[in-house]
């Protein structure tokens, strides 16, 4: 896979659609079948949410390690400054939506889901 500008977009798009999902979701349960409150941070709609956060932070590091695999390939060979570019600022795009997506999803631990 090669860089392309699609890259600069694609990473907080899809951090998006799994914000709202998650959100959106975490809403939808709670409103249809709520957990007990008493069971605390541990009910089966915090380990949905934990999972799918764990999938997704898995996701985005694998294509920021992707990005950063390409930029020190593309360093190496002279006269690729766009592709460069490209890989370089993907990289830290998808780094800083699998930190966000791990940091979004830490009151899923702490806290319970429908209080």
């Amino acid at each position: 896979m090669k860089p392309h500008g699609w890259h600069l977009v694609i990473g907080l798009t899809l951090w998006f659609a799994w914000f709202c999902a998650t959100y959106g979701g975490l809403a939808v349960a709670c409103a249809v079948a709520p957990p007990p409150p008493a069971q605390g941070a541990w009910t089966w709609l915090n380990a949905a949410v934990l999972l799918l956060a764990a999938a997704c932070t898995v996701a985005f590091s694998a294509a920021a390690w992707w990005g950063a695999r390409t930029a020190r390939r593309l360093a190496a060979e002279s006269g690729q400054t766009r592709p460069l570019f490209f890989a370089r600022a993907s990289t830290a795009l998808y780094a800083t939506a699998a930190v966000s997506t791990a940091l979004v999803a830490l009151p899923a631990v702490l806290l319970a889901p429908c209080v």
